[in-house]
């Protein structure tokens, strides 16, 4: 037997493959490399499996009983749990219709049968590898999420408001149709948008009543702190102007680079949008918190002023207003004609 690769120690392979004679040639093949092996003979025994002890690589046949090998992949890929493990299809040399619908499906890398064994454990190596990797990666965003969470549960008055803002941000993001790749960003950006308040002492964060100028000037620091702690991560590039942004004003009196119009980046007058909501409707050490129609009338007071953008403004309006089906309007003046 040849040597065990130490690439592939303790590595675990679910092969789904429903033709015993394949499955017995291959497993043999991938056991010699010292990789841990168990066998699905169709799709739903494959979902089955996935429940349990999560493999390390996926080989996944696409014509299967039951379920077929394009739709197991749609389903691994969707799921937060199993998006992470690669996914090699197994496909015949015509099966190019096939190999279209896998790629839609979210497939990693397709492997043509019958197997050239150099070239299978090439692909089994570079797929562990960046598996390994993106879990490396996704434990750094959980640090930050943490962080972010802690930051958060020093202001007892603040708690759940990340996960609201993001959840805000992306329902407004799917409002105004932008594509998958902004929406995961904001939802990024809303976890992460008040993550420079680290620096923020309690007593500041906690007081009742209104800031002090010095006090004011060290809490505008946050947006720029947020984007210094995120920008070591090459995954959160798309959220660091979010973070950094927030803040800005369309006629150019925010902060933290007094931006102005569209000088503010899209997706930062997206957040800011759903992050003054969310404040405006919480309860906070210096106010309680206001109803819908009072937070909506509020926000298109300082759009009337310039400080939001105006058509962010009114499609989040609507969404607001939908999805609570109601029928009382807010005083929307100078809100554009398309609502």
């Amino acid at each position: 037997m040849a040597a065990i690769s130490h690439d592939f120690a303790g590595a675990k392979v679910l092969l789904v493959e429903d033709d015993p004679q394949a499955a017995g040639t291959l497993e043999p093949i991938l056991i010699s490399k010292g990789l841990s092996v168990s066998i699905a003979r169709d799709g739903v025994d494959a979902l089955q499996k996935l429940r349990g002890a999560k493999p390390d690589i996926i080989l996944l046949d696409i014509i299967l009983p039951r379920l077929n090998g394009i739709e197991v992949c749609r389903q691994i890929k969707n799921n937060a749990a199993t998006r992470l493990i690669p996914v090699i299809m197994l496909t015949g040399m015509s099966d190019f219709d096939y190999k279209l619908q896998a790629v839609e499906a979210g497939a990693d890398d397709f492997l043509n049968k019958p197997f050239n064994t150099v070239e299978l454990f090439a692909r089994l190596k570079a797929l562990i590898r960046n598996k390994h990797l993106n879990e490396q990666l996704d434990c750094a965003e959980d640090v930050l999420f943490t962080m972010a969470r802690t930051i958060e549960a020093k202001d007892r008055y603040t708690q759940g408001h990340v996960e609201r803002v993001a959840h805000l941000a992306v329902e407004l993001g799917l409002q105004l149709g932008l594509p998958e790749e902004d929406l995961e960003n904001l939802r990024k950006a809303g976890m992460l948008h008040d993550i420079g308040k680290i620096g923020v002492p309690d007593s500041i964060l906690n007081k009742e009543g209104p800031l002090t100028q010095d006090e004011f000037l060290i809490v505008r620091k946050h947006p720029v702190v947020g984007a210094q702690i995120c920008e070591k991560l090459k995954s959160m590039r798309g959220a660091i102007p979010i973070i950094r942004h927030h803040h800005e004003r369309m006629d150019g009196s925010g902060y933290p680079d007094h931006l102005a119009g569209t000088d503010i980046p899209h997706l930062a007058r997206v957040m800011s949008i759903a992050d003054i909501y969310d404040a405006l409707t919480s309860t906070r050490a210096y106010r309680k918190s206001m109803t819908q129609n009072q937070a909506l009338d509020l926000m298109w007071e300082e759009a009337n002023k310039g400080w939001w953008d105006k058509d962010i403004l009114s499609e989040f309006t609507k969404m607001v207003l939908s999805a609570d089906n109601q029928t009382a309007q807010p005083d929307c003046t100078g809100i554009s004609a398309s609502l």
